[in-house]
């Protein structure tokens, strides 16, 4: 059988490959990237009627027992009529249902669950679905790509601060625009405001219903372009935007700064790696615009205040969501090293967060440099008679603290 290549998560260096929609295929394209005999998985069928092969992967010595027995749990703990993607099981087992952020992490890529995986997280995978769920995630495992460690560390920790950036700019740019133009026109200088003024001469409507107005039909258009087959979508997509901005813009019905704003928000959201995550974040910023239309900055910071607590109350099993800018000295603060920026690999020794607490070294010198005397300091941790505490004995993890 042909291997596709990765069309919705793509990447400049690394493999083209993507999962199929045929399980034992996509078992065998993650065993050739890891050929180690810890290498497991449990097989479950999961459907009253479909009996849908489903597969969950993971590293024996290094994932979390109990992370996999979650997993399990969850997905057995429902009995309905079929599993037909994985989207249906994400949402049979999330554990804040009323949450729009994803709490797993969907990927294509084959290589990309291989990082996890070798991460100490595990990875589901369904017959007919071409794509995996990892897990644990974490909202900064969503602003990582695949090949964030293919290239040099520079280059992607100037990508990951753009793609932070993007973030903030599709959540709050709108709402920031009609707060400023609305109620505290005073922060901006003369010019601009003139230059606002000019730019609005002749609309009928508040900026608020502008902005509204403007981003619902950005939301047509990118619908539009998504279920329409091949070139016909991109030419909808890009021709829309082109067309109907330059129609409103002559028709007095948005002012052109607005639709600045707008298509700056637009790009923001396409610049989010995780499609799942960028969903989530098209939603808060509809919040948002209408908590500034209506109280301005004041009502931005408190769109963000309630926004970081509910990110603050979000676990994946049992990781917190913003690790590791919260709990970050869990793991000695080792995970800072590869999150708004990344270090160079050499200074990358230790796995994240989710993997065991005595396989969190991934790293050290071999060969003629490996000098005696030198194992110790790549293992702080290690001192005597602490060797239980690396090592649970078994039954033991579920008391450990992450």
């Amino acid at each position: 059988m042909d291997i596709p290549k990765a069309e919705a998560e793509k990447a400049i260096r690394g493999s083209r490959e993507a999962f199929t929609e045929t399980l034992e295929t996509n078992l065998t394209l993650v065993q050739n990237r890891i050929r180690d005999g810890r290498l497991d998985y449990i097989s479950l069928e999961l459907g009253r009627r479909t009996k849908t092969k489903t597969a969950i992967l993971y590293l024996k010595d290094v994932v979390y027992p109990p992370v996999v027995r979650e997993a399990k749990r969850r997905l057995t703990a429902w009995e309905t009529d079929g599993i037909l993607d994985s989207g249906t099981a994400e949402q049979l087992t999330k554990e804040k249902v009323w949450s729009p952020f994803p709490q797993y992490q969907s990927t294509e890529r084959p290589d990309r669950v291989s990082q996890a995986l070798l991460e100490g997280r595990a990875a589901i995978l369904f017959d007919h679905s071409p794509e995996a769920l990892l897990l644990p995630v974490t909202l900064d495992s969503l602003f990582q790509t695949s090949d964030d460690y293919y290239r040099h560390f520079l280059v992607v920790s100037f990508l990951r601060l753009i793609r932070y950036l993007s973030a903030f700019l599709a959540v709050s740019l709108p709402g920031l625009y009609v707060a400023v133009s609305s109620f505290h026109t005073q922060i901006l200088p003369t010019k601009l405001i003139l230059s606002l003024a000019e730019a609005r001469e002749g609309v009928p409507f508040p900026i608020l219903a502008e902005v509204i107005f403007l981003e619902l039909a950005f939301e047509l258009i990118r619908e539009a372009g998504l279920r329409m087959p091949g070139a016909i979508g991109n030419t909808i997509g890009i021709v829309g935007g082109l067309i109907i901005g330059q129609a409103a813009v002559s028709a007095n019905l948005v002012s052109p700064m607005t639709v600045v704003a707008v298509a700056l928000t637009a790009l923001g959201s396409f610049s989010v790696s995780n499609e799942e995550f960028s969903e989530a974040l098209r939603l808060i910023k509809y919040i948002h615009l209408l908590l500034a239309g209506f109280l301005g900055i004041f009502g931005m910071v408190l769109g963000w205040y309630f926004l970081v607590v509910h990110l603050s109350g979000l676990r994946s099993f049992g990781i917190p969501y913003l690790s590791p800018y919260a709990a970050q000295d869990i793991n000695g603060g080792q995970d800072l090293k590869d999150s708004l920026v990344r270090f160079p690999l050499k200074l990358m020794k230790r796995r994240p967060l989710y993997a065991r607490r005595g396989q969190r070294i991934r790293m050290r010198p071999a060969g003629p440099e490996a000098k005696p005397g030198k194992a110790k300091e790549t293992q702080p941790e290690a001192k005597p008679g602490k060797a239980k505490k690396m090592q649970p004995e078994a039954g033991q993890e579920e008391k450990d603290a992450w």
